[in-house]
Protein backbone atom coordinates (compact mmCIF):
# COMPACT_ATOMS: atom_id res chain seq x y z
CA UNK A 1 0.00 0.00 0.00
CA UNK A 2 1.27 3.86 -0.66
CA UNK A 3 1.66 6.00 2.28
CA UNK A 4 -1.36 8.53 2.98
CA UNK A 5 -0.24 12.11 2.38
CA UNK A 6 -1.63 14.45 4.88
CA UNK A 7 -3.04 16.57 2.30
CA UNK A 8 -5.53 14.10 0.79
CA UNK A 9 -8.02 14.08 4.07
CA UNK A 10 -8.15 17.87 5.70
CA UNK A 11 -10.34 18.85 8.44
CA UNK A 12 -12.39 21.56 6.31
CA UNK A 13 -15.90 21.54 8.20
CA UNK A 14 -17.30 21.11 11.51
CA UNK A 15 -20.86 19.23 12.54
CA UNK A 16 -22.53 21.32 15.68
CA UNK A 17 -24.81 19.33 17.96
CA UNK A 18 -27.91 19.40 15.56
CA UNK A 19 -25.72 18.38 12.58
CA UNK A 20 -25.32 21.68 10.48
CA UNK A 21 -22.16 21.47 8.36
CA UNK A 22 -19.89 24.94 8.91
CA UNK A 23 -17.17 25.07 6.64
CA UNK A 24 -13.83 26.21 8.28
CA UNK A 25 -12.56 29.71 6.57
CA UNK A 26 -8.98 27.70 6.33
CA UNK A 27 -8.65 23.55 5.99
CA UNK A 28 -6.45 22.64 8.64
CA UNK A 29 -4.43 19.18 8.63
CA UNK A 30 -5.43 16.47 10.26
CA UNK A 31 -3.18 14.22 12.67
CA UNK A 32 -1.23 11.72 11.22
CA UNK A 33 -2.86 9.17 13.45
CA UNK A 34 -6.28 10.29 11.95
CA UNK A 35 -4.86 10.40 8.52
CA UNK A 36 -4.03 6.85 8.79
CA UNK A 37 -7.40 5.62 10.34
CA UNK A 38 -9.06 7.65 7.35
CA UNK A 39 -6.84 5.48 4.78
CA UNK A 40 -7.61 2.33 6.91
CA UNK A 41 -11.10 3.16 6.19
CA UNK A 42 -11.83 4.53 3.07
CA UNK A 43 -8.31 2.98 0.54
CA UNK A 44 -6.78 4.93 -1.44
CA UNK A 45 -9.48 5.11 -4.32
CA UNK A 46 -10.86 8.26 -2.84
CA UNK A 47 -9.37 11.27 -3.96
CA UNK A 48 -11.47 14.22 -2.65
CA UNK A 49 -12.20 12.84 0.47
CA UNK A 50 -13.54 15.80 3.00
CA UNK A 51 -12.95 15.70 7.07
CA UNK A 52 -15.66 17.36 9.35
CA UNK A 53 -15.14 17.01 13.11
CA UNK A 54 -17.99 16.98 15.20
CA UNK A 55 -18.03 19.76 17.69
CA UNK A 56 -21.11 19.22 20.12
CA UNK A 57 -21.45 20.15 23.75
CA UNK A 58 -24.85 18.90 23.71
CA UNK A 59 -27.45 17.79 21.18
CA UNK A 60 -28.35 14.68 19.23
CA UNK A 61 -24.67 14.18 18.23
CA UNK A 62 -23.36 14.91 21.50
CA UNK A 63 -22.21 11.32 21.75
CA UNK A 64 -19.85 11.69 18.57
CA UNK A 65 -17.96 14.72 20.22
CA UNK A 66 -14.38 15.56 18.85
CA UNK A 67 -14.88 12.91 15.88
CA UNK A 68 -14.31 13.11 12.48
CA UNK A 69 -16.81 11.96 9.49
CA UNK A 70 -15.08 11.82 6.37
CA UNK A 71 -17.47 12.01 2.89
CA UNK A 72 -16.54 12.66 -0.68
CA UNK A 73 -17.02 16.18 -2.45
CA UNK A 74 -19.51 15.75 -5.06
CA UNK A 75 -21.56 18.27 -7.25
CA UNK A 76 -24.76 15.83 -7.51
CA UNK A 77 -27.11 13.92 -5.24
CA UNK A 78 -25.49 10.25 -5.27
CA UNK A 79 -27.64 7.16 -5.36
CA UNK A 80 -25.65 5.71 -2.40
CA UNK A 81 -26.25 8.55 -0.56
CA UNK A 82 -30.50 7.38 -0.45
CA UNK A 83 -31.03 5.43 3.05
CA UNK A 84 -28.18 5.98 4.66
CA UNK A 85 -26.37 8.96 6.62
CA UNK A 86 -24.78 11.53 4.39
CA UNK A 87 -23.84 15.24 3.83
CA UNK A 88 -26.33 16.65 2.25
CA UNK A 89 -26.51 20.47 0.41
CA UNK A 90 -29.86 21.93 0.34
CA UNK A 91 -30.76 24.35 -2.26
CA UNK A 92 -31.43 27.03 0.31
CA UNK A 93 -27.46 26.94 1.00
CA UNK A 94 -27.27 25.01 3.80
CA UNK A 95 -25.63 21.83 4.19
CA UNK A 96 -26.64 18.91 7.37
CA UNK A 97 -25.71 15.25 8.31
CA UNK A 98 -29.12 13.61 8.05
CA UNK A 99 -30.22 10.01 6.96
CA UNK A 100 -32.09 10.81 3.61
CA UNK A 101 -35.46 8.65 3.83
CA UNK A 102 -36.88 9.12 0.20
CA UNK A 103 -35.67 11.22 -2.58
CA UNK A 104 -37.26 12.63 -6.57
CA UNK A 105 -35.29 13.36 -9.16
CA UNK A 106 -36.76 16.31 -9.14
CA UNK A 107 -34.99 16.94 -5.35
CA UNK A 108 -36.93 16.69 -2.83
CA UNK A 109 -36.49 14.75 -0.09
CA UNK A 110 -37.27 13.73 2.76
CA UNK A 111 -34.52 13.63 5.33
CA UNK A 112 -34.08 12.51 9.04
CA UNK A 113 -32.08 14.34 11.59
CA UNK A 114 -29.64 13.66 14.25
CA UNK A 115 -32.82 14.46 16.63
CA UNK A 116 -34.67 11.86 14.55
CA UNK A 117 -36.79 14.09 13.47
CA UNK A 118 -38.09 14.64 10.02
CA UNK A 119 -38.34 16.76 7.18
CA UNK A 120 -39.58 17.90 3.92
CA UNK A 121 -35.83 19.17 1.79
CA UNK A 122 -34.87 20.57 -1.56
CA UNK A 123 -31.26 18.82 -2.27
CA UNK A 124 -28.44 20.02 -3.91
CA UNK A 125 -26.34 17.52 -3.25
CA UNK A 126 -25.66 14.65 -1.36
CA UNK A 127 -22.86 12.35 -0.47
CA UNK A 128 -22.64 9.34 1.80
CA UNK A 129 -20.76 9.35 5.49
CA UNK A 130 -17.79 7.25 4.24
CA UNK A 131 -16.33 6.55 7.98
CA UNK A 132 -16.79 7.83 11.33
CA UNK A 133 -13.24 8.31 13.28
CA UNK A 134 -13.65 8.64 16.94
Amino acid sequence: MEPVVSSRVVLAATINGKGEVHRLQDAKPLPQQVIDRAHAAIGMGNSRVIAAQVRANGGALAMWDDAVILFNATDIVEPSAIGVISICRLREGTQIMAKIERARKTGEALVRGPDNSTKEVQLDTATPVLAIIP
